[in-house]
């Protein structure tokens, strides 16, 4: 694979393609960053930081993450920047850049599956799935997405976007993240999802 040196900005959540993250950028080697490339190509990743934080530097960094690119930006008065951007496609670092003046990577792009073979009747399933436990957690309060979002029948994007809204933790987002099928992140999938509706079900019955 082609690698390239591309900006990164390791965060505290996992960002995967097709979803959407407003980020609010006040660090100033961040502020730098985005006027490096908001009149360029506006690209950069995301990778998850396994340990420490995301102020500072000194973290520690998930290998495998998520080209975002700005979709609409805006600069207050003060220099901080607050972007809408969006997930494109997955990245693997291979060697970690110098941090100043911000972090950089050289990366690798991931080469999708072109042709899914993922039975259809099952994808409809796991969709229909995620809505009743949607319906479950909406019914106990919970902030959740709303049942009535909108899924790609493309098992390839649409396993994306139900990863992306399910209430898990950033490391069980970076699990699926890292699947190299899009059959591997649907068994994945349906292994959250039942876990999911049985904590909720104990829930309901307390």
């Amino acid at each position: 694979m082609t690698e390239r040196s591309i900006p990164m900005f390791p965060l505290s959540l996992v960002l995967f393609p097709g979803q959407i993250l407003p980020l609010h950028i006040f660090e100033d080697r961040y502020r730098t960053m985005v006027e490096e490339i908001i009149d360029d190509d506006r690209k950069f990743g995301v990778v998850l930081i396994e340990r420490g934080s995301e102020v500072g530097g000194g973290d520690t960094r998930k290998s495998i993450g998520t080209l975002a690119e700005i979709i609409d930006s805006e600069k207050s008065n003060d220099g901080r920047w607050l972007l809408i951007t969006k997930g494109t496609k997955r990245i693997k670092t291979s060697r970690w850049l110098e941090d100043s003046p911000y972090p950089r990577a050289e990366v690798s792009f991931f080469a999708e599956e072109e042709f899914i073979s993922y039975d259809a009747q099952e994808w409809i399933k796991i969709v229909t799935h995620m809505r009743r436990v949607l319906a479950i957690l909406a019914e106990l309060g919970d902030d959740v997405a709303p049942i009535s979002i909108n899924i790609s029948e493309d098992p390839l994007l649409g396993s994306f976007q139900i990863s992306s809204i399910l209430p898990i933790t950033p490391f069980d987002s970076q699990k699926l993240l890292e699947v190299a099928s899009v059959s591997e992140r649907c068994a994945l999938l349906k292994r959250f999802l039942v876990n999911i509706e049985e904590t909720a079900n104990s829930r309901l019955l307390e």
